[in-house]
């Protein structure tokens, strides 16, 4: 048998130690029920799949809402920011808001929903750039 020079200890027996502790641990874990740890809302908010691409001339989102109907969606936007909200039949409430750096053309989007994904592209506003003013 091997022995632990510092401790003078066989090593076997911190192994059956340790061994003799996980198998305790173990026990306790599948005894307790789970639900006494952890205090679960009976309605669970997911996170919502949501894509944003900045692109050279317009911003487009996706935004994954199975269970929606198309008259359930609710979409505003900004100059800066964008806002969609729904509510299911089911009780699935979704809501999302982004504020974004480029200011956008609230009156170019357009929103399509298909499948449960509503897709929604907004072009930008062209920055205003300054004019040269001469000096007399």
């Amino acid at each position: 048998m091997w022995k632990d020079n510092k401790k003078n200890r066989r090593i076997s027996d911190i192994d059956d130690s340790i061994s003799e502790l996980l198998d305790a641990w173990m026990e306790a874990i599948n005894m307790t029920n789970m639900n006494d740890w952890v205090d679960v809302p009976s309605k669970v908010k997911k996170a919502n799949p949501v894509s944003y691409e900045d692109r050279d001339k317009d911003i487009v989102f996706t935004i994954d809402m199975p269970g929606v109907q198309k008259k359930d969606i609710d979409v505003s936007i900004e100059d800066h920011s964008i806002k969609v909200s729904a509510e299911s039949a089911k009780g699935r409430d979704y809501n999302y808001t982004r504020r974004f750096k480029p200011a956008v053309d609230a009156s170019s989007a357009v929103a399509t929903f298909t499948n449960g994904v509503l897709d929604i592209t907004v072009m930008k506003v062209e920055e205003k750039k300054g004019t040269k003013v001469n000096i007399k």
